[in-house]
């Protein structure tokens, strides 16, 4: 009787951490794949430190001329961080 309640906790335990294994390499081929998406979308902009928005720049209140921080300010005059 002992023998198979061993098992079973071995079993359940077995399972539980092959679900997190499962659960962390998920995690990473997600990430591996967002990254990689990143990288097709900003390959043809070599200058930009390749952040999702320009708000997010550094550069943008310094006065960066690249055509995307441009068309950034002309539309989100309220989201440019002050310079400084």
């Amino acid at each position: 009787m002992s023998n198979e309640a061993d098992f079973t906790k071995k079993g359940r335990r077995d399972f539980l951490a092959t679900g997190a294994r499962l659960f962390a390499v998920g995690g990473m081929a997600a990430f591996a794949a967002a990254q990689a998406q990143k990288g097709q979308r900003l390959a043809n902009d070599p200058n930009c430190i390749k952040l999702f928005t320009c708000s997010d720049c550094i550069e943008l209140p310094n006065g960066c001329q690249l055509p995307k921080a441009q068309d950034f300010r002309a539309t989100n005059q309220d989201a440019i961080p002050p310079k400084g």
